[in-house]
């Protein structure tokens, strides 16, 4: 845990589970441009929510990074060590791994902009509850306005960073947001560690 996360910054801290990691360093910038560049080749759709498709509640587009393919082996072995070694020293939840591909989201400045209102990630396929959600920032924060990620926890906001490359890390049942893109395009990668309902 201290050698993936020497360098962050705990910014809140609650047993009540009120707590968000992050940092810049797990991703070095060769590899973040890798991700990059193979998330801009994928299809994308419409970005949509569980039972409502409404662009009130979202709107933008998205494209999923296949688990099966082996080009992305070392991508999901990377953030599921540090998710791991974050629940064991912090929430201890009931993990089983990852049950989703991870979801590459663009959001844009186009008709009043792209955002996702409040919302939860627990929700999940394949019977199982997501449990720890996990943010990475592929877009330099030079290249778009607006965008922020906003999360909220016992009645207190606090706001991701835009730094490239940052990862943030919390459970998913912390509500969060993202702003609409008032100028330029914002990408980010969003995966979910999954385990068994919580009881």
């Amino acid at each position: 845990m201290e050698r993936i996360f020497q360098n962050t910054k705990q910014v809140a801290e609650n047993r009540q589970f009120c707590t968000f990691y992050g940092g810049n360093e797990i991703f070095s910038k060769k590899e973040i441009k890798e991700i990059k560049e193979g998330c801009d080749n994928l299809d994308t759709s419409e970005a949509t929510t569980f039972g409502d498709s409404g662009k009130d509640i979202r709107k933008g587009r998205v494209a999923w990074i296949p688990r099966s393919d082996a080009q992305n082996h070392w991508l999901y072995q990377k953030l599921a060590s540090v998710a791991f070694q974050a629940n064991t020293a912090h929430w201890q939840f009931d993990l089983t791994g990852f049950w989703e591909s991870a979801q590459y989201a663009t959001y844009t400045d186009a008709d009043g902009g792209d955002h996702y209102d409040y919302h939860l990630d627990l929700d999940g396929d394949y019977g199982v509850q997501r449990k720890v959600s996990i943010v990475v920032q592929l877009s330099d924060p030079s290249e778009y306005e607006g965008g922020e990620l906003e999360l909220k926890c016992r009645g207190e906001s606090f706001t991701a960073s835009k730094e490239l490359g940052s990862v943030l890390l919390f459970p998913s049942f912390i509500l969060h947001k993202v702003h609409p893109v008032t100028k330029g395009k914002r990408n980010s990668l969003v995966l979910w560690v999954s385990g068994l309902p919580f009881r």
